[in-house]
């Protein structure tokens, strides 16, 4: 006898997501984010959002889209690149805040983009980047 499987929840335990990692494009005024979601599937799925300040304002705002956008049940990474001072505000803010925040330096990052034969480099592709790598 053949067992009748519900599709949703089939659907579910097929999509379960693995790994959750946010890229952080680091410039002196701006951030620019993507979430990046790898599944049970093994496909990476990215939610970008508009760029943030890079200031107090800015973290809070993006800790708040953060806080609505991943999944707690999955850990979330963080993953920016080293970029001189600029960096450091956002790091120290997302620690104190809880999150696992990992800093690349930058010639790491450069050769994980040339590897992806990227050829276009705007802040928004790069935050993409910096998340495919951290679900790598």
């Amino acid at each position: 006898m053949v067992k009748k499987i519900n599709l949703v929840v089939y659907y579910k335990i097929m999509n379960k997501k693995l790994k959750q990692c946010l890229g952080i494009d680091v410039s002196k005024s701006n951030l620019s984010i993507c979430l990046g979601v790898l599944n049970s599937n093994l496909e990476k799925e990215f939610i970008g959002h508009s760029d943030v300040n890079n200031d107090l304002s800015g973290f809070k705002v993006m800790v708040s889209w953060i806080r609505k956008a991943v999944d707690n049940n999955v850990e979330l990474v963080v993953l920016m690149e080293a970029t001189g001072v600029y960096h450091q505000g956002v790091c120290q803010y997302l620690y104190n805040q809880g999150y696992k925040v990992s800093v690349m330096q930058s010639g790491r990052v450069k050769r994980y983009a040339q590897s992806l034969d990227q050829r276009s480099k705007t802040d928004a592709l790069d935050s993409r980047m910096l998340s495919m790598l951290g679900l790598e």
